[in-house]
């Protein structure tokens, strides 16, 4: 685009309020010079917290390190829904191939703790999207910082002022549209286009901590504090004293290689302790690390501060920061990139958050196991997510004999209630006595001996009558 047509866009963009303000400077007690952030309105002019930026801060750079490296973990998938209910997962879509590899020199946790790092620490991340000839997106470069500026037109059409990036061939300036470009952003309450740091709200312990630390620093390293005194019964002199306090100079410069002073004289060292006071400022330094945390949604257990934690309440405590922010944040993140790739419908991608509790491996195998004896997942789905072959048969959940579906439970019920309420039937009539067979006479076997005398004697009576 030439200077002239850039210059007469920009005629009618207007520039996002807070976008193009500072940079400020501040001072710190000790003299320090400290960059304020250019849209955080100079929320620290007031706040002596010493000559560090948000990222010099241990506590911040934890709670940010640490959603960074979690969400990094988690690795991406295109899902597509299907007809019955359940997802699959696309291997070969422009937006899998992107997931892969997002541009030539990062890989994808690199990419991604370095978005969420931004995102914290500043508010906000500006991501240039690279298309081919198809439309289709092919690679994502996130841009350095205040190098990337919204505009919204008269119309209501945002736009946004690229300029340079080392590691794309173009370093010219140049106005692009809202679709080639992705805006990762945090809470933003004074524009929909200007997210907002967490430190924000954190400031007073941000200052708290680093006025804590400077000053003891300073206390420490410049004010010469004793780390013991001597002391005799005898009575010395001043220029004893000096001749005492020059010998035992000499003598414990080689303390701090496990050298032994010799005290001669009767002399005495008394080493000092900490007071109440020093006590008390590590304990309010304590306190700010603790409200930072508190900020940023992350457990105290996960920056470290492990005097409240056990090692046994690994998955509770992933959970919790889950539920708390993480899940908030990855949410987020992968609606974005829904609109990156343009998905609608049955396409969305996905975060999964399993990699989470990858080393809680009883916990992981106690879940898949009652999954499996549940019927909720086939011993198959259960041995691919532990990276285990199939088995014959094992592509069809199990259920056990004894689990009764809820639907006939109820008929079942509804039945006995229904018997319950109904009369009694009638008794039945007593079925009539059948009458015994009487027993047929057995038939007597013929004697022909017998048959022929008896019709002999009868034919001789016949003859001689």
């Amino acid at each position: 685009m030439s200077r002239r047509k850039q210059k007469r866009e920009k005629s009618y963009l207007s520039s996002v309020e807070g976008s193009n303000r500072g940079p400020f400077m501040g001072m710190s007690e000790l003299g320090g010079m400290w960059g304020i952030e250019p849209i955080g309105d100079g929320w620290q002019r007031n706040l002596k917290i010493g000559g560090f930026a948000a990222r010099g801060i241990p506590a911040v750079y934890a709670c940010v390190q640490a959603s960074a490296r979690a969400i990094s973990q988690c690795y991406p998938h295109h899902k597509i829904h299907r007809d019955d209910g359940g997802t699959d997962i696309s291997k070969t879509s422009p937006a899998a191939r992107v997931f892969r590899k997002p541009n030539s020199y990062e890989t994808f946790p690199q990419f991604m703790q370095n978005l969420v790092s931004a995102m914290l620490f500043d508010g906000e991340c500006f991501c240039l999207i690279v298309r081919d000839e198809r439309r289709a997106v092919t690679a994502l470069h996130i841009m350095p910082r205040g190098t990337v500026t919204p505009y919204v037109s008269e119309d209501g059409g945002i736009f946004y002022n690229i300029g340079g990036n080392p590691m794309l061939p173009s370093t010219a300036s140049y106005m692009a549209p809202q679709r080639d470009v992705c805006h990762f952003r945090t809470y933003t309450p004074r524009h929909p286009l200007i997210g907002e740091s967490p430190i924000k709200a954190a400031s007073l312990a941000c200052g708290i901590n680093v006025a804590l630390s400077e000053t003891q620093a300073a206390f420490f390293a410049q004010m010469n504090r004793p780390s013991g005194i001597l002391s005799t019964d005898a009575a010395l002199n001043r220029d004893q004293m000096q001749t005492l306090r020059a010998a035992f100079d000499e003598q414990s410069k080689g303390w701090a290689q496990g050298k032994m002073p010799i005290l001669a004289s009767g002399l005495k060292f008394q080493q000092l302790s900490v007071n109440s006071v020093d006590a008390q400022l590590i304990e309010a330094q304590r306190m700010s690390i603790e409200d930072i945390a508190r900020v940023f949604g992350v457990p105290l257990p996960i920056v470290g501060d492990l005097s409240k934690a056990t090692l046994n309440n690994t998955e509770s405590l992933i959970n919790h920061w889950l539920s708390l922010s993480l899940g908030a944040l990855i949410e987020n993140i992968e609606r974005s990139f829904d609109d990156v790739f343009g998905f609608t419908g049955n396409d969305f991608s996905e975060l999964d958050t399993k990699a989470l509790l990858r080393l809680d491996y009883s916990g992981r195998i106690d879940a898949l196991t009652r999954a499996t004896q549940g019927g909720l997942m086939s011993p198959n789905e259960a041995r691919r997510s532990e990276g285990l072959p199939d088995v014959d048969g094992g592509d069809e959940p199990f259920m056990q004999a004894q689990n009764t579906p809820v639907s006939l439970l109820a008929e079942l019920a509804a039945a006995n209630l229904k018997a319950k309420e109904a009369p009694p039937p009638p008794p039945a009539p007593e079925p009539e006595p059948e009458p015994e067979d009487t027993p047929e006479p057995e038939e007597k076997a013929i004697d022909l001996d017998v048959t022929k005398a008896l019709l002999n004697s009868i034919f001789m009576d016949a003859r001689n009558a």
